[in-house]
């Protein structure tokens, strides 16, 4: 029951922020003042899409997070890599999925969306991956290296975007960027470790 309690908990946590508590209109009034500390110029529209960026990248995380919680919970604490485990993680996490954009479409604040439901996907994919590299069969130095510079490219294109003022990019476009940007980071780490090991 002992690991059952930490992924329970964090989906209870993530239906109370899909309820009205979690809502554009709640949010935005948090974080857009954080935005414009470090980038008080930027154009209303700059906000826009990057507050979308940050809604989008919290569904990404959230899932990420889960992901792992159920991989760990579905393991039992055994070690190494299990396929039943991380299939059966991404599993409970994709219906979960579904579940929440149901509820949301019920919220008058909120609205349901397939699409986000892809993107929670793609999270429980990345977080049941980087779990992979780093306590499963597959793990290897190399891994470990392109995780964490990708993890620092994604944060250092984040950190630029919000910083470039008066720019047109779409959420598409600076999605593309910020990935892109990131597994050019995890490929030069991989480089690095090779030819200085």
């Amino acid at each position: 029951m002992k690991y059952y309690l930490g992924p329970m908990l964090w989906m209870g946590l993530m239906f109370l922020f899909s309820t009205d508590v979690g809502s554009m209109d709640n949010t935005n009034a948090f974080i857009a003042p954080l935005i414009k500390i470090f980038a008080p110029e930027i154009s209303r529209r700059n906000l826009v899409f990057t507050l979308i960026a940050i809604r989008k990248l919290a569904h990404v995380v959230e899932y990420a997070i889960l992901s792992v919680l159920w991989l760990y919970a579905l393991k039992q604490g055994k070690q190494g890599w299990s396929w039943r485990a991380a299939f059966g993680a991404v599993g409970i996490c994709i219906v979960y999925a579904g579940i929440d954009e149901f509820h949301q479409g019920f919220v008058l604040s909120r609205t349901g969306s397939i699409q986000d439901v892809g993107i929670d996907t793609f999270g429980t994919v990345l977080g049941t991956t980087l779990w992979s590299f780093f306590h499963g069969d597959i793990s290897t130095i190399q891994a470990k290296f392109f995780g964490w510079w990708f993890a620092w490219g994604i944060f250092s294109a984040i950190m630029v975007l919000i910083v470039l003022q008066g720019g047109t990019l779409s959420f598409w476009k600076m999605l593309l960027i910020i990935l892109s940007t990131g597994v050019l980071s995890g490929a030069a780490g991989v480089i690095y470790y090779v030819r200085h090991r």
